[in-house]
């Protein structure tokens, strides 16, 4: 029992730090591909690269990880990570940044899956309890994230956060190649948690490629905003902590919230048009809304999914990857074409992408009737 909770808690900090480092990627990326001249288009390009690789590769990796043992499908995209960051730091053109994205979210793919998967695996009775410690971890990071990264840009320049990041994957890998199990062992069934009612799988995965599809154009789109705006990238990153405690909080909350999934995207599209109106105190207050909202949709969508055989985890992450990885795709790409007009318009995509999943869910009922 000692020795699972050991592991656990070395699982919960790998996904602590290798979040933050997103997060600081996150907001350090779009702000240099503004200041390399690179168009809204573009700049959509830069997160459509990196859901790319992430959506198509989760599904592969997602069922390697239940075959392949833990150390080396952590290990892997540690060392991308330590790679990239070198060659972030260096990059000169809004090009090169768009294809080095797309090994980031290789380097994704490898390890979400991988890190659910195996925490999953190190319990023998209900998830519920891992999966929130897990989603509170990863949060803490994207509250951190931004605003280390924003401090950074702030008061030594754009190019200083990659350096960070670099040493931030080499104490991974260290952690990772001495105190991480070789092989998830626990290939044990368990039965599924007993949810009050069934949810179908399809409407599953498509909450989670809405994630995707609302959560990357909030994250690429809303430090290029807040520049041209005239916000200072450390406010942004105030933004983005807020967020993330936020987020944190409700993740911790999630459990005893009553919300139908309906409800929880209702709220998403209204936080995100909050955004698109500009007001800073409307854009807090969206920010805000938004984080409760996605944090409500995220873990009522990846227990649903996750819960059953631990010998198929691996399997059932990566589908839940990929479906985040396919909006990650799709969304940037789509709102990219909208800010051409105005940045703000991403957003209006991001709202109305929630509309329409809340009609699809209606509509399909009323087929089923």
């Amino acid at each position: 029992m000692l020795l699972r909770k050991s592991e656990h808690f070395r699982l919960l900090l790998l996904s602590f730090s290798y979040q933050s480092s997103q997060d600081i990627f996150g907001i350090a990326l779009p702000i240099l591909a503004l200041s390399l001249s690179a168009s809204p288009f573009e700049i959509g390009l830069l997160a459509t690269s990196r859901g790319a690789a992430y959506s198509v590769s989760s599904f592969m990796m997602g069922y390697l990880s239940d075959r392949i043992e833990s150390r080396r499908m952590t290990l892997y995209p540690m060392t991308i990570i330590m790679v990239i960051s070198l060659l972030f730091s260096v990059s000169t053109t809004p090009l090169e940044l768009i294809i080095l994205r797309f090994f980031e979210g290789l380097s994704m793919a490898m390890f979400w899956p991988t890190i659910e998967s195996s925490i999953v695996k190190t319990e023998k009775l209900s998830i519920s309890k891992p999966l929130r410690e897990f989603n509170v971890s990863w949060s803490l990071g994207h509250m951190l994230g931004p605003l280390i990264g924003g401090g950074l840009i702030t008061i030594f320049g754009v190019r200083s956060p990659f350096p960070l990041v670099g040493a931030i994957a080499s104490a991974n890998t260290v952690l990772i190649a001495s105190r991480i199990a070789r092989k998830n062992t626990d290939r044990s069934k368990t039965k599924a948690l007993p949810f009050k009612k069934a949810v179908p799988s399809g409407v599953l995965i498509s909450a989670a490629v809405l994630i995707g599809v609302m959560m990357t154009i909030f994250f690429t789109f809303l430090p290029v905003l807040g520049i041209q705006k005239g916000v200072s990238a450390f406010e942004i990153g105030v933004m983005l902590f807020l967020f993330g405690a936020v987020r944190m909080f409700f993740f911790h909350r999630a459990p005893a919230s009553k919300m139908g999934l309906e409800a929880r995207v209702l709220l998403a599209s209204g936080s995100l048009f909050m955004i698109y109106l500009g007001e800073k105190w409307v854009v807090y207050f969206g920010v805000i809304s938004l984080a409760a909202s996605m944090s409500l949709i995220y873990a009522y969508t990846i227990e649903h999914i996750l819960a059953g055989e631990k010998e198929t985890a691996g399997l059932r992450a990566g589908i839940f990857e990929g479906s985040l990885g396919i909006g990650s795709v799709f969304g940037p790409f789509l709102a990219g074409l909208a800010a051409t007009l105005s940045l703000s318009y991403a957003f209006v995509i991001a709202s109305l992408s929630g509309l329409i999943f809340i009609a699809t869910l209606r509509l399909g009922r009323e087929f089923q009737r």
